[in-house]
């Protein structure tokens, strides 16, 4: 097999209004011949309008083309999942608020309500709601009230990226499966039956403010096709029909003989007594990327890892100003382009030598230039995209004029809560914008942050950053340990390898914890220690080895509420941990008095384990001092 294979797709398909005035069918297809074809793939998506709905055919157009249009848009870094469901709730939002509803006047005469005419009536999506809502009893929705003007229709998507399918249906259309001569539906008709002839159906976009999606998601494999049809071809064409004339099609076949084979499926449809208009689409997949790992490794390996360079020493035109950072992992410079002298400063960062041979690391550094030059925030370090190619691995960042947050916290020992609030909150600013574009830090801690002397803090280093996007992707390296720094790695990603946003909150949770008193809010963590926990299960999972410690212990003057909250943020398991950053910060900037009334009205032993047993302990020791004196 090829290992520099790619990406390699036939579509074509045939829709007809058949035996009816319109064509209320619509399909579309896109495949990019740029970087979107790694990062966002091939779509193809067919919409069957819902005849009795008065606006089916341009809710269908819209659904086909506003998908592809829409998906295309959303970040790099989201995953597919992500990026289609988000365009599916507008998309379905969108259609529902055009249904109008028609009241009759006290003339006799049919007027659009527009709630911004008439507020003191209910809006239209109140009013288009209880249609939905009365037609659910019966578990089918009317599309037949003639009152209501209704932007209505199926939807079946299939989105290939990578080695992986990713499927998005609403209604009755379909998707199926012709792999090895043998043809499988892959979605599940959302209709049923009432009466003795009439199917109607249970979901469509357009019908309800609230959608259900099915997702599904495929193993690819060479050589398989897809067909996206209408209920006017498979409802009516028998499975051996249709694969009788798919078994036609060439290996490998191009665009233009998928067209013909959709065609000649419409045809024969229409021959058997198909009343509905018919469409069919076709993917056929000629071919798959696969890359190996030697090649992965190769292609990590083909820039040169720059030497340590000295001050007045160039490179690509960059002049080295200072070596702001020297260590066994990277190297930093402040250089200045000699071209560009008008120009702010930047920082040069190259990998160190020493992992010249690390193709995760490299992975990551790759990934971090990746990361920053598509990220813009006020709090996190900005990467410049280099004007060439050039043969050295290094990445250009902006300057930034300040300390790390370990050299702050020695610099300011006790901080006032309301400094580490100030520090928290843009934190959870650069920590909420990662959520949003679907990433994972992985190793956050002081070191990772910078402060400026106006209290202004970045997030910085994206060589450990986990991006949904990225991670569907076929030619990915697969991590076998831990990333990030072991003190601030949530215990969940040290037994099962994966983190999540809550990961990131952990740590926050610590670095809130140290900036207060300098302490770690557990005893420090080992190699060892690692080891012990690496690897295991969800059930498996201990934390015996994160027993939390009272802040007041090193600040005895810090509130309890303080105390609860730290703990809160920082609790092992998961699922007694903060589910949103908004909820930490609320805890932090207002007591949470209710959590401290709880706290206290606990026994002895559960708010305080250590100071229990040592009562106990010394009463104990006093009770048998006094059994021996009598």
């Amino acid at each position: 097999m090829n290992s520099k294979a790619k990406l390699c797709l036939a579509i074509g398909g045939y829709s007809c209004a058949g035996n009816k005035a319109e064509n209320q069918d619509a399909f579309a297809a896109h495949t990019p011949i740029n970087h979107e074809l790694v990062t966002k793939g091939a779509v193809a998506v067919l919409a069957d309008g819902v005849s009795s709905a008065s606006k089916a055919a341009e809710a269908a157009q819209m659904a086909v083309t506003q998908f592809i249009s829409e998906y295309y848009a959303t970040p790099e870094m989201w995953s597919t999942k992500k990026s289609a469901g988000k365009v599916l709730n507008s998309l379905n939002q969108w259609l529902y608020s055009q249904a109008s509803v028609l009241e009759t006047n006290t003339a006799g005469e049919l007027n659009n309500l527009d709630p911004d005419l008439r507020p003191d009536d209910r809006s239209n999506t109140e009013r288009h709601a209880e249609l939905v809502s009365a037609s659910q009893q019966s578990g089918a929705y009317d599309y037949n009230a003639e009152q209501y003007q209704q932007w209505l229709t199926t939807f079946t998507a299939l989105i290939i990226k990578s080695t992986t399918g990713f499927v998005f249906h609403v209604g009755d259309s379909r998707l199926s499966l012709f792999q090895q001569q043998k043809l499988t539906p892959i979605t599940k008709d959302h209709n049923q039956k009432q009466g003795r002839n009439n199917i109607v159906l249970t979901r469509a976009l357009g019908a309800d403010s609230r959608l259900k999606v099915d997702v599904h998601q495929l193993d690819l494999q060479e050589n398989d096709l897809y067909m996206l049809s209408c209920d006017g071809v498979h409802d009516f064409i028998s499975k051996k029909a249709l694969h009788d004339i798919l078994l036609t099609l060439p290996s490998k076949p191009d665009n233009r003989a998928l067209e013909k084979i959709s065609k000649v499926i419409i045809e024969q449809a229409l021959a058997v007594g198909s009343d509905d208009n018919v469409s069919c689409l076709l993917i056929s997949v000629n071919q798959l990327p696969t890359k190996q790992l030697e090649e992965i490794e190769r292609e990590l390996l083909s820039k040169t890892i720059p030497p340590a360079l000295k001050i007045g020493q160039k490179i690509d035109g960059y002049k080295v100003l200072k070596v702001l950072h020297a260590s066994t992992r990277s190297h930093l410079y402040l250089v200045q382009h000699q071209n560009r002298e008008q120009e702010p400063p930047l920082v040069l960062k190259t990998p160190s030598v020493n992992f010249a041979d690390d193709s995760i690391y490299l992975q990551g550094f790759i990934r971090e230039a990746w990361v920053g030059e598509r990220i813009d925030h006020a709090n996190i370090m900005r990467i410049k995209t280099p004007q060439h190619n050039s043969q050295f691995l290094y990445h250009l960042c902006e300057h930034i004029d300040g300390q790390t947050l370990s050299d702050w916290m020695h610099d300011n020992p006790k901080p006032s809560i309301e400094q580490v609030r100030d520090i928290v909150k843009q934190l959870v600013c650069a920590l909420r914008a990662f959520q949003r574009l679907e990433l994972v830090h992985r190793d956050f801690h002081p070191d990772n942050i910078m402060i400026n002397a106006n209290g202004q803090v970045k997030l910085i280093d994206y060589g450990t950053v986990w991006v949904a996007a990225l991670a569907e992707k076929q030619d990915t390296l697969i991590e076998t340990m831990p990333q990030g720094s072991l003190d601030y790695i949530a215990p969940e990603t040290l037994h099962t390898l994966k983190a999540t946003y809550q990961s990131d909150l952990f740590s926050l949770g610590i670095i809130c914890y140290q900036l207060l008193c300098g302490e770690l809010p557990f005893k420090p963590f080992s190699y060892k220690n690692m080891q012990q926990v690496i690897g295991r299960s969800q059930q498996q999972q201990n934390f015996a080895l994160w027993q939390y410690r009272s802040i007041k212990q090193f600040r005895p003057e810090l509130p309890l509420w303080l105390d609860l909250m730290l703990a809160h943020a920082t609790a092992p398991d998961v699922t007694n941990r903060y589910d949103a950053y908004s909820e930490l910060l609320t805890d932090l900037t207002t007591p949470n008095i209710a959590a401290v009334e709880a706290y206290q009205q606990q026994p002895l032993l559960q708010r305080n384990p250590v100071k229990f047993w040592q009562t106990t302990s010394l009463l104990l020791f006093i009770a048998l001092i006094a059994a021996l004196l009598h």
